[in-house]
């Protein structure tokens, strides 16, 4: 992973095997969720590093044989909301078609449709439910970095929470959400719609205790 990265760098836990996958068989279409793809953001971000106190860097420079320099967004903080690609249908692989050489990424369009809170909060029994973790990191205990992805399925929709979570203590918190919605519709000539809403926050421990 390090050299297909490009990195020395990888956090305390991660799990490569792990993966979360959302295919329409109709289309082809497939949505996925993986630690690769992910650690891939966080080094084409780079973000700079979090600056800790100094009784912090201590204590990352006094990890047994370990000397670290922080000179590289140690917190793993990556813009990641998700892989997708356009495989097969499943007419093709029925009629041995071969699969397009075009178009093998589908594409996020804006629109000014939400996610239908009200299908969510709805009391219609959870079919089908999940946490996958992808990657966690415990800053030489300064903290935590964790990314993970949730889904759930209710007869009338599904619902997935991508989201990274830091907490630099004493220093920093940030939140990296991102939310896909998708109704089940009756109409099974019409293609489904998946709403995608990604939201960023952070603020310092200093702003949050004001």
């Amino acid at each position: 992973w390090e050299k297909n990265i490009d990195t020395a760098h990888l956090p305390e836990m991660v799990f490569g095997e792990s993966l979360l996958e959302l295919v329409h068989e109709e289309t082809g279409i497939k949505i996925h969720f993986n630690a690769f793809d992910a650690l891939l953001g966080w080094k084409e971000e780079s973000l700079p590093p979090v600056e800790v106190p100094a009784a912090a860097k201590w204590k990352f420079r006094s990890k047994p044989s370990q000397q670290v320099i922080l000179d590289y967004d140690y917190t793993f903080t990556t813009p990641y909301s998700g892989s997708a690609v356009i495989e097969p249908s499943r007419s093709q692989i029925e009629m041995e078609m071969p699969p397009k050489e075009t178009n093998q990424t589908p594409k996020w369009v804006e629109c000014d449709d939400r996610i239908n809170l009200v299908a969510l909060q709805s009391k219609d029994p959870i079919l089908f439910y999940d946490e996958v973790v992808l990657y966690e990191d415990e800053l030489a205990d300064n903290g935590v970095s964790l990314l993970t992805v949730k889904v759930r399925v209710m007869p009338t929709c599904w619902f997935l929470l991508l989201r990274f979570w830091l907490r630099v203590d004493g220093v920093l918190m940030r939140l990296r959400d991102t939310r896909m919605f998708c109704a089940f519709e009756h109409d099974y000539k019409r293609m489904p719609v998946v709403i995608r809403e990604c939201n960023r926050r952070e603020d310092t421990f200093k702003a949050l205790a004001a």
